[in-house]
């Protein structure tokens, strides 16, 4: 059938068929409640309602909303819609995300990276296994990350193009969405970017000033600094100590502490988090003028790809956040089928793979308990960022081509 030729269309299909039945299986049990939406829809008619949107609960008694104003008012034209329907548009559109995101995260792999690799179904099957478990937690909790991933994937693609200007505003519209991408904006300083970097600065003035045509200057500049307030507070403990609140527990600063530091510090304190944060900050500017000299023509996009993947480790984020590191997760299993390259990729990839995806809380019953009490999916996804990382620098390094600066 012409319908299922071009390529990935049988993929789309199947993972749409899924999605579908997933979706009419959650309405069966009663248990299509999207209580992440449910945050979003909430600020959305505060904001049409003149009632506070920060410090206090939507929805549930802890749905904080953190993210910008801006956001809020994207959301109240959901909340001029009833629930189950507004909640029925963001399913679909984070079906969407993923479907058209994985096409696209392939199809950079394959032919940027991975140098023109021809498509195949086995990988990108595999890709969609190892994200299952977040991309289903996405889909029961309706959050944005899937939107977000799919977001920054097309910024990079208009990047890696030379369209600087719509890239950067793309860019900036993540930001707005995610201050924790503003971890980008440097890698655009380092490699010479300007015309991005002016973009994302004008898409970033945009969203800050749009909101007070709503709520006037000052109720949008006081609105602006409950904002900060609340992403404050929000990533004040960045080190798991125990508990119930597991949120801490899969950065890189609570793998270390416990790994290393904890005998040699005692209890954990912030200055210890941003002492190791420091020490990321370097290592990531040295690799990318290490790459700057070896003038490698993918060295942006992979660059791009690791700081996205890199962000759940170094921010306070509940698991479904790790969607971000699925660039590089294609990236490792397009290197590991059909044939493994190099030889011992498998041996230590697929342990990390199972520890980024492999928690299914049903399957595993209490020893998924434990895999969260460790933090096997931070210990995952950071491994997967390194030997990613270890496996790109050691391919074609003698493909030398102009750099990509502008």
């Amino acid at each position: 059938m012409d319908l299922l030729r071009p390529y990935p269309r049988r993929f789309q299909l199947a993972f749409g068929l899924i999605a579908l039945l997933i979706f009419i299986v959650e309405h069966i049990n009663g248990r299509f409640w999207l209580n992440d939406f449910r945050v979003y829809y909430g600020a959305g008619a505060s904001l049409l309602h003149g009632e506070p949107l920060y410090g206090v609960a939507h929805g549930l008694g802890t749905g904080i909303f953190k993210y910008a104003p801006l956001l809020a008012m994207v959301y109240a034209l959901f909340a001029l819609l009833p629930y189950s329907i507004a909640a029925s548009i963001q399913y679909l559109l984070i079906t969407l995300a993923f479907l058209d995101g994985i096409r696209r995260i392939d199809r950079l792999v394959r032919e940027r990276l991975l140098h023109g690799k021809a498509p195949a179904y086995l990988p990108l099957f595999l890709i969609a296994l190892a994200v299952v478990v977040h991309l289903h937690r996405e889909l029961h909790l309706g959050n944005i990350n899937m939107m977000l991933l799919w977001l920054l994937i097309v910024a990079v693609e208009q990047l890696d193009r030379g369209r600087f200007d719509r890239g950067g505003l793309l860019l900036g519209a993540a930001i707005l969405a995610k201050p924790h991408f503003l971890v980008l904006l440097p890698l655009l300083v380092l490699h010479g970017q300007w015309r991005s970097l002016r973009s994302s600065a004008l898409a970033l003035l945009i969203g800050v000033l749009l909101p007070a045509l709503f709520l006037g200057w000052q109720a949008n500049l006081a609105v602006h600094v409950e904002w900060l307030g609340e992403m404050a507070r929000h990533n004040a403990a960045l080190i798991y100590t125990g508990g119930d609140d597991h949120r801490a527990v899969n950065t890189i600063y609570s793998f270390l502490h416990r790994a290393v530091l904890d005998r040699f510090l005692g209890a954990p304190s912030s200055g210890e988090a941003y002492v190791i944060l420091g020490f990321i900050i370097l290592a990531f500017g040295a690799f990318v003028l290490m790459n700057r000299l070896r003038k490698r023509t993918d060295a942006f996009l992979f660059e791009f790809l690791l700081l996205v993947g890199l962000v759940p480790s170094i921010t306070l984020t509940d698991t479904e956040h790790f969607l971000f590191a699925m660039p590089l997760v294609a990236y490792l299993i397009h290197r590991l089928v059909p044939k493994a390259d190099p030889r011992w990729l498998a041996f230590v990839a697929v342990p990390l793979l199972l520890g980024y995806g492999g928690n299914f809380e049903d399957a595993l019953g209490s020893f998924s308990d434990v895999l969260v009490r460790y933090g096997a999916l931070g210990i995952g996804s950071f491994g997967i960022l390194l030997l990613t990382t270890c496996v790109w620098l050691r391919s074609n390094p003698g493909d030398l081509g102009v750099s990509n600066q502008r």
